[in-house]
């Protein structure tokens, strides 16, 4: 009895779909804050603005586009595990979709696909990332699954932020001052906490079961 207490409490199902929604919503939310509308800047905007810095096209800051753009990845296979359910959870088909879309290189960007190692990288992890959807299908009983995405989001989670912290000195060059770290910021640190928190407590129950 108590073990299903426990298992109810600390419900990994619900703890991952709070995370997730929190990745999609901090994702878009300003991570670059500014009262001008056109200088506030999400995650998805500074992974094509990022590369604009002079600090990272000379490797000074050793971060790039994908830092960003790997949190969407962790997005798409999330919410496309939660379409497993069927019924209505089919529709957020649309959602892995669109995220896919926003991984691959942008127009006139992709037209260097030959030569450009950045534009190749994201092509890679489309490709990477639609791989992992297909294998997720055959491996979503795999004991250790929960757990292994709980790992994977604090460390595409912790490469995405702290990609910022590097970046905000370089970017105070631009803005006259280092800017704020805005509320998307923590908005997707909290989300992938949960996705952690989901995995972890999903490992924890298991042991409590064995017990």
């Amino acid at each position: 009895m108590m073990h299903h207490s426990v298992s109810n409490y600390f419900s990994q199902r619900n703890l991952k779909l709070v995370g997730l929604t929190l990745i999609w919503l901090g994702y878009f939310l300003p991570w670059v804050p500014h009262h001008a509308a056109a200088l506030s800047m999400g995650a998805y905007d500074l992974a094509d603005w990022v590369m604009l810095l002079p600090q990272v096209q000379d490797g000074s800051i050793a971060i790039g586009r994908l830092h960003f753009l790997a949190l969407v990845s962790l997005a798409v296979l999330l919410t496309f595990e939660i379409t497993f359910d069927g019924g209505v959870w089919r529709w957020l088909l649309v959602i892995a979709g669109l995220g896919t879309m926003i991984m691959m290189p942008s127009y006139p960007d992709i037209l260097y696909f030959r030569t450009d190692l950045m534009v190749q990288l994201q092509i890679v992890l489309v490709v990477v990332t639609l791989i992992m959807t297909v294998s997720l299908w055959y491996w979503r009983s795999w004991r250790w699954m929960m757990l292994t995405q709980g790992i994977v989001a604090a460390l595409v989670g912790y490469g995405a932020l702290r990609a910022l912290l590097l970046i905000r000195p370089a970017m105070g060059t631009f803005y006259g001052v280092v800017p704020e770290i805005g509320l998307g910021w923590y908005v997707t640190l909290l989300g992938c906490l949960f996705v952690f928190a989901s995995g972890i407590s999903d490992g924890w129950v298991w042991f409590l079961e064995r017990e």
